[in-house]
Formats: C-alpha cells, sequence, structure tokens
C-alpha cells in the first residue's frame, strides 16, 4: 500500500483555501437565525424597543427602540382566511380536477407554524365527473386539518441587496398521512392526496391585513414551484388511487390562481433582520 505525505506548506496552503472558500459561501448566504416568522410588530414606548421602525427589521441604538417583535403563538394564534379562482389538481395518467373557487382558513400557532383548511368547490374532472371528499357534498373536495410551515423559497444577496421570497409549506397533520381522500364518478375507486406542497406567501416585511398565497405550476414543464425550500428536502405532492386491493400512485401538482384573503388583524410576515 503507498502511503502519501502532504507536506506541512501544502497542508496549511489547503486549509486556507478552504477556509476562504467557505468564508465566501456564508457571505452569499443570508443569515436566518429563526426567519422567517409570522407575528406582529407592536409599538411601544421609547427605550423599551429593540426597533427603530413599524416593520421590526431595522435595530435601534441602545435606548432609543421604539417597536418590538411579537411572534405568534399557541396564546395568541394570529388568524387568516381567504379564496381563490379556478384550482387544478391535476396528477400524471389520470383526468385532471378542475375547481371553480377555493376557500382557504388558517391561523399561526407559532412564528414558524400554522393549521390550515381548504375547500374546493364545484370540481369536475376532464372526464366531465363530480368529484367530492363526501357523497353528502357533491362536487367539493375539502382537505382534513392541515400542519403548515414556514419557510425561504429564496434567501440571497445578489450585488449586495437582500433577496428573500417566503413560503407556506401544507402538509398532512400526523399521524395522517392524507392531506385530502375523495372520488370522482365511479365510487368504487378512492383518492388519497399525499405528500406536501409549498405555496408563496405575500407580502412581507409589513404589518397588514392583506394575506396572499400562490400554489403555482409552471405551465412550460408542469412542476411545481418550487418543489423546496432553500437548501431542502423535496416537498411534493402524489395521489394513491385504490380500486378493491389494487392500489397505484402517481405525481400531482397543485394550482390556485388568484388566492386573495384578509388577516384578522394585521400580521407581518418577517424574513428579513439588520
Amino acid at each position: 500500500m503507498r502511503v502519501i505525505r502532504v507536506g506541512r506548506c501544502c497542508l496549511l496552503a489547503v486549509l486556507a483555501i478552504s477556509a476562504f472558500a467557505a468564508a465566501s459561501a456564508s457571505a452569499a448566504v443570508y443569515d436566518v437565525k429563526a426567519l422567517p416568522e409570522a407575528g406582529r410588530c407592536v409599538k411601544v414606548p421609547t427605550g423599551s424597543g429593540i426597533y427603530r421602525g413599524g416593520a421590526c427589521i431595522n435595530k435601534a441604538l441602545p435606548g432609543k427602540g421604539t417597536w418590538e417583535w411579537t411572534p405568534a403563538s399557541v396564546t395568541e394564534k394570529l388568524k387568516f382566511s381567504g379564496s381563490g379562482a379556478e384550482s387544478i389538481l391535476a396528477t400524471v395518467g389520470h383526468p385532471t380536477i378542475k375547481c371553480v373557487a377555493a376557500n382557504i382558513t388558517g391561523e399561526y400557532t407559532g412564528a414558524k407554524t400554522a393549521t390550515v383548511e381548504i375547500e374546493f368547490q364545484a370540481c369536475i374532472n376532464s372526464l366531465e365527473q363530480q368529484c367530492q371528499s363526501s357523497p353528502q357534498n357533491k362536487s367539493e373536495i375539502k382537505t382534513l386539518p392541515l400542519e403548515a410551515e414556514l419557510g425561504f423559497i429564496r434567501n440571497e444577496v445578489i450585488e449586495g441587496k437582500k433577496i428573500v421570497v417566503v413560503g407556506l409549506d401544507l402538509k398532512a397533520t400526523p399521524p395522517l398521512t392524507n392531506l385530502v381522500t375523495y372520488e370522482c364518478g365511479n365510487v368504487t375507486e378512492s383518492a388519497r392526496l399525499e405528500g406536501s406542497v409549498i405555496g408563496k406567501v405575500a407580502p412581507i416585511e409589513r404589518m397588514t391585513t392583506v394575506q396572499k398565497l400562490l400554489y403555482f405550476v409552471k405551465k412550460s414543464s408542469g412542476a411545481q414551484v418550487p418543489e423546496k425550500f432553500e437548501s431542502g428536502l423535496k416537498d411534493t405532492l402524489s395521489t394513491t388511487f385504490q380500486t378493491g386491493l389494487e392500489t397505484t400512485t402517481a405525481p400531482t401538482t397543485l394550482n390556485i390562481k388568484e388566492e386573495i384573503g384578509s388577516n384578522e388583524v394585521p400580521i407581518e410576515i418577517r424574513g428579513k433582520e439588520n
């Protein structure tokens, strides 16, 4: 067996190059700390706050702060709701489902967590069959209570400017693995939507009652956008179809057009801090 020896000077050079590369990489990525967060930026007496502006981004000089950040919590849940236009659930190799509208309700249960429910209305697939979660509510697909998590879709510095895009990741509430179950036309076949899906949250960096969620599919490729959080694992959907004892599973995408809603009280989604 050959033994390769590296001289001290060469080793130091390698370490120096490695350190420079690591520093360059870390300099290009914004220090996320505990961000992004949902909460409220509130006015406080001078000197008792940390921040100097109503967005709770820029820190004040010691003793000068007039604003303080209060993250959402289990004791102060922050509610939101919204409605979207046409929603499309597309599964490879299966009829595409189009719903006329979507209603979204939810609340932030912590700085980075929320619970969400979505009700899709007037749902018909490409075979012109009604699709529903319950036989009693024809053409209505309703999710189970979902867990959601805030994360960065983009978080980088380009030419000295911070670029931040925040998303909300929807997934099943454990121990369940299904986001929703439904059937179309022939009730001998049932479907289970599984996995998770990330949508863009807007606006960010300001206290507002306006709430927008965009669950988007790129037309050219048919891919969910985004498919994962920055530096995270892939977050996508699939549907399992069951007929008797036979099951098949295929990739699925969700597109909700023009979702616009409101927060019960002004809420801020914060992704920056200076």
